[in-house]
């Protein structure tokens, strides 16, 4: 069904503040859910809001605070809140930290799924910061040859200034993430073959299947590699959970740097715009009409939706009303 966007920030303030958020927290969260919404990343989007009521609901929770402080690097207890408000906060004093000091490091434990991770490293672009995120979650990934997950599918998330195409480069080091099983099971459509394994250790091209069992790094080895290297950084140095059980304990490591610790904030902005030039104007191969800059696709559409509306699943906008 297609929905206007004010519409749809209300049914998801509307839907959260029922299970007794604070209407900052709630704003919060919605935009970040929105945001997905009108980038295209439906597996990050509305999809997501009833479990994240689900697990407010449940638990002890305590406020997110700062536990330690160490130069730059900044740790901080979430609390068990929702990942998305801890991560949005942390990156708030991650921008902070960068504008006082050149560079701000936050490490984060004892937090939850945060969403999509370039929603908070768009906030250090926005400002002329550039923003990094690291993130684990449960146990999805398996390990390369293997077909048992240990690993999570562990996002990785860039932002840079510029004067021209917005750069943000946030990706899943899974062959498939949580989000897109969700979606293949909610429109019952196969997933590709070769990307997953039944909890038996089959392969398998069941979305529901796969959720109980496991699926592939991105990428082969070196997906593997990353995914291996994100969960240390946000697990064993942030004082997260090494393998985090479902919704517990995960961990995030956000870098915020300001780039006139380096060079002037202009000459930075001028040289990336170099670059983006060169890479569009670079020889392209037959049929493909333009060369998009990670991020570009996401934020024509995020226009188009904002004119327009977004469209919402049947069956979640019944679950959601």
């Amino acid at each position: 069904m297609h929905i206007s966007v004010a519409d749809a920030r209300d049914l998801a303030e509307t839907f959260l503040e029922k299970c007794g958020m604070s209407q900052t927290d709630v704003t919060i969260i919605t935009d970040i859910l929105l945001e997905a919404e009108l980038r295209g990343r439906k597996t990050h989007g509305f999809i997501r809001l009833s479990g994240i009521k689900n697990r407010y609901e449940q638990g002890d929770r305590t406020d997110i605070r700062v536990d330690k402080e160490e130069g730059l690097c900044v740790r901080i207890d979430g609390g068990n809140q929702p990942g998305y408000l801890v991560a949005y906060r942390a990156m708030e004093i991650a921008i902070e930290r960068a504008k006082q000091n050149g560079a701000g490091i936050i490490g984060v434990y004892n937090t939850s799924h945060c969403g999509m991770a370039g929603y908070y490293v768009d906030m250090a672009r926005k400002t002329d910061i550039i923003g990094l995120i690291f993130a684990d979650c449960l146990p999805r990934i398996t390990p390369e040859g293997g077909t048992e997950a240990i690993l999570g599918t562990n996002p990785i998330a860039v932002g840079i200034p510029s004067n021209t195409v917005p750069i943000l480069f946030d990706m899943s080091t899974a062959a498939i993430t949580n989000g897109d099983l969700l979606v293949a099971m909610r429109e019952e459509i196969p997933i590709p073959e070769g990307i997953a394994f039944s909890s038996e250790g089959e392969p398998t091209t069941d979305a529901g299947a796969a959720l109980k069992g496991s699926v592939r790094p991105f990428g082969g080895h070196k997906g593997f590699g990353l995914a291996l290297i994100t969960q240390i950084l946000t697990g064993a140095l942030v004082n997260a959970a090494t393998i985090p059980p479902p919704g517990a304990n995960y961990g995030l490591l956000i870098i915020a740097i300001d780039p006139i610790s380096f060079v002037p904030l202009e000459q930075f902005k001028t040289e990336v715009d170099t670059l983006i030039a060169r890479v569009k104007e670079n020889r392209r191969e037959t049929g493909i009409t333009e060369i998009l800059i990670p991020g570009e696709r996401a934020y024509r559409q995020r226009e188009t939706h904002l004119a327009n509306g977004i469209d919402l699943d049947d069956t979640l906008l019944s679950q959601l009303n």
